[in-house]
């Protein structure tokens, strides 16, 4: 063994001799610093100031001496004092009139005073004091503790008050604060309640007149292909034909917009539905199923929900219609509903044999236009999956999508389960 490591052996103490680090210590929330109220003590014998601030040192209070009643009264201008220690015999002004002269002032008419005295007195002493609004009278000399145990009774006194007006200020902001917020939501709702005024005059416009148009250039478009076929020319009837698709995506839209509207803004009573029945209707009344040869499967049961039959049908007939559009050229579609029971909430899913969406492209399905494919290749106004948003939304659900490209869709509704299936 080398030199070096003799060395580092010897130096080393052994494992047990190493004393372990201590755990360490939980820390102590501390407590607000107290904050000290004021004493004032007035008497012309700076011993007995001396003396009765030794007294009170254990206080741990603001202990302010003055020598005359003058000098008292030019501090109660400039500070407040919890309580007020009085000598009655002092020349220029004795203690009762000093008394009286505090009193006269509003802010400390309701102030402690404590009158002490080391000369015999009479009753009618005594009472002139309590009549000028004396909480004791005291004669000299005092025992330590006694006059500890009253001055700080009234110090605890000052202290709460002083807690309870802290209190009621912060009572009365908080009040003033909730005042102003409640004016301000006042203000919002007005103002909400005339915006949707105008949401529905629009709506009412974009219903009627910008649709009327629209059809219009549909029909004269319709018309002019059927009364000069065969004398157009081919580039005359192509753009006829555009103009005829074109006015009818745009109807599309509006209608989509205008459902998008209703749904926001309008009553949603809910009550428990039973999706069962729903889902066979719809199926049974959809002209596409039946065009395109679609199969569609039904896995029962299909759990009741919580819900709002109209928002359900827009939801249930926008997924089905996008099941049967986005496939594969020559594809028949193959649509599965399903449905399953989580903590309380029915999910239904609808499957198919579609294209699929890429996964980078979900978080885009359920906003305004949010189109994934162009429209040349498919169809529609970018706006059925944020209707279905919106309407489940209202009916306090949520709505998602599972798919991947090339493997078709998993689109999924969860609302609150009737209390049928939810046993």
């Amino acid at each position: 063994m080398s030199a070096q490591a003799n060395l580092e052996t010897i130096m080393s103490p052994p494992a047990s001799a190493v004393a372990p680090e201590p755990a360490p210590q939980p820390v102590k929330a501390l407590d607000p610093p107290k904050q000290r109220l004021n004493i004032l003590m007035v008497d012309d014998v700076p011993a007995k100031l001396t003396t009765h601030e030794a007294v009170l040192a254990e206080l741990d209070e603001n202990v302010i001496k003055a020598s005359s009643g003058r000098e008292a009264l030019e501090y109660l201008l400039k500070q407040e004092f919890a309580v007020i220690l009085l000598d009655v015999n002092m020349p220029e002004m004795d203690g009762f009139e000093t008394a009286r002269m505090i009193r006269q002032r509003p802010k400390f008419e309701h102030t402690p005073i404590l009158f002490l005295t080391a000369y015999n007195t009479s009753d009618l002493d005594r009472l002139r004091a309590y009549d000028i609004g004396a909480a004791d009278y005291l004669f000299l000399p005092i025992v330590p503790e006694v006059l500890k145990a009253k001055v700080r009774v009234f110090v605890q006194l000052a202290r709460q008050k002083q807690i309870i007006e802290e209190q009621a200020e912060a009572l009365t902001e908080h009040n003033r604060r909730q005042q102003e917020q409640i004016q301000t939501i006042q203000l919002l709702n007005e103002k909400l309640t005339s915006m949707n005024q105008e949401l529905e005059t629009f709506s009412y416009s974009v219903s009627h007149d910008l649709r009327s148009p629209l059809r219009a250039m549909q029909g004269y478009a319709n018309l002019l292909l059927e009364d000069f076929k065969g004398k157009l020319a081919p580039e005359a009837e192509e753009f006829l034909n555009r103009i005829s698709k074109a006015a009818l995506r745009m109807d599309a839209l509006i209608q989509d917009v205008l459902a998008y509207s209703r749904i926001t803004k309008s009553e949603i009573p809910l009550s428990s539905i039973d999706i069962e029945s729903l889902l066979r209707d719809l199926i049974r009344e959809n002209r596409n199923i039946t065009r395109t040869g679609a199969r569609v499967k039904i896995i029962n049961p299909l759990h009741p929900v919580i819900g709002h039959e109209p928002c359900l049908i827009q939801c249930f007939s926008n997924l089905l219609e996008n099941s049967l559009k986005f496939v594969p050229a020559g594809t028949t579609p193959e649509i599965t509903i399903r449905s399953d029971l989580r903590n309380g909430r029915a999910r239904i899913w609808v499957e198919d044999n579609g294209i699929g969406i890429d996964p980078t492209h979900h978080s885009r399905l359920f906003t305004m236009f949010g189109r994934v494919h162009h429209e040349k290749s498919y169809e529609g106004t970018g706006m059925g999956l944020s209707i279905v948003k919106k309407a489940v939304e209202r009916m306090a659900g949520t709505v998602g999508v599972e798919s991947v490209l090339g493997h078709g869709s998993r689109f999924w509704i969860e609302l609150a389960a009737a209390d049928k299936a939810a046993k």
